[in-house]
């Protein structure tokens, strides 16, 4: 019998595995390279899976994200045009105030109202509230 070295140098006699050894070593072995082929399969089924999900769930939250800002956006702009619209009236009733001599700055500041100068300087009457 062959002699093989041990790691203290003493040496030990080399046995040779059983033939029965050998094929159930084998079988063994087969049987986990089956497993793990199934495993692999298994593995590359659920990343198809995944890559076919993935671009869906993406799009979804991208929707669902872009929805939310332009909620955000439409409150925003709804505001300002409001804000917008108000400000627009206001000049306008300012200016109406004015053209009918009820602009009460004007009079604290002791100009003459407007339809008394078109009165006094054009020569139109006065129309009262209602009267065309």
């Amino acid at each position: 019998m062959p002699q093989r070295a041990t790691r203290k140098g003493v040496s030990m006699p080399h046995t040779q595995p059983a033939a029965e050894d050998l094929a159930q070593v084998r079988d063994q072995l087969r049987a986990e390279i089956r497993e793990a082929r199934e495993t692999l399969k298994d593995l590359r089924r659920e990343i198809r899976d995944a890559r076919t999900l993935v671009p869906l769930l993406t799009d979804e939250l991208f929707t669902a994200e872009v929805k939310k800002h332009l909620g955000a956006l439409d409150t925003t702009t709804r505001a300002a045009m409001d804000d917008a619209v108000a400000r627009v009236n206001a000049k306008f009733d300012g200016l109406y105030d004015l053209l009918t001599g009820q602009d009460r700055t004007s009079r604290r500041m002791g100009r003459t109202p407007l339809p008394e100068l078109l009165e006094q300087h054009v020569g139109i009457p006065r129309r009262e509230n209602g009267q065309t």
